[in-house]
């Protein structure tokens, strides 16, 4: 089975691979809970996939709190913040991808596919104190309850990948299962090195962060 284009924010020598097992922390949303497979993530939208791995350059609250606490709310414009470095954006590109799967594609946005999950791992969800296996809960950091469900329709379904709302801005991502599916380039990839690609620039506007010159 394949798709339309997807996107996908990668290493530039391999954007599309896998993370290197010598690498790979198994903490993954849909990483496989025994670890025998590797998960790969796009997005049908460019920007969300840079949403998704520029998040961590954020401030987080506490430290826009301590500092405006320490000089006053005229100085937020002062505040700095942790720049995406030129090494970064050096070693990252954008690519235009398919997803080629040897198993159905699972969606967890369908209503219906998500009550047949929170049937069959009731006392999972209710073990992390969870009353119904909600889109929230598909987009937070219970890995436990995301990576059950991996391995789940891996085993059972021989799934080749699941969809799910990217908790950034809520449009689709897709995993895929190691094993089950690989991307394969659909159009040349974008460096994100100097002049900076529109999509770049308009993430980075929106949630203040500055760019190195690479």
């Amino acid at each position: 089975m394949s798709g339309g284009k997807l996107w996908r924010v990668g290493h530039r020598l391999d954007p599309l691979g896998f993370t290197p097992h010598d690498l790979c922390q198994w903490g993954q949303r849909f990483d496989d809970a025994e670890r025998r497979f590797r998960t790969v993530y796009c997005a049908e939208q460019p920007a969300t996939c840079l949403r998704e791995v520029l998040a961590d350059f954020r401030p987080n609250l506490a430290e826009i709190k301590a500092f405006l606490d320490a000089f006053g709310p005229d100085a937020a414009a002062e505040l700095v913040t942790q720049p995406v470095t030129a090494r970064w954006r050096e070693e990252h590109a954008l690519a235009p991808v398919e997803a080629q799967l040897d198993g159905p594609l699972i969606d967890l946005t369908d209503i219906e596919v998500r009550g047949e999950l929170e049937e069959r791992h009731r006392a999972l969800l209710v073990e992390h104190g969870l009353e119904h296996l909600d889109l929230h809960e598909i987009t937070t950091r219970r890995r436990a309850v995301t990576q059950a469900i991996a391995t789940d329709v891996y085993d059972r379904l021989g799934a080749g990948a699941v969809r799910f709302p990217s908790r950034l801005d809520g449009k689709p991502c897709v995993a895929v299962f190691e094993g089950h599916g690989e991307l394969v380039v659909a159009g040349s990839s974008a460096p994100l090195t100097d002049p900076a690609p529109a999509v770049l620039l308009e993430v980075c506007a929106a949630w203040g962060l500055e760019l190195e010159r690479a």
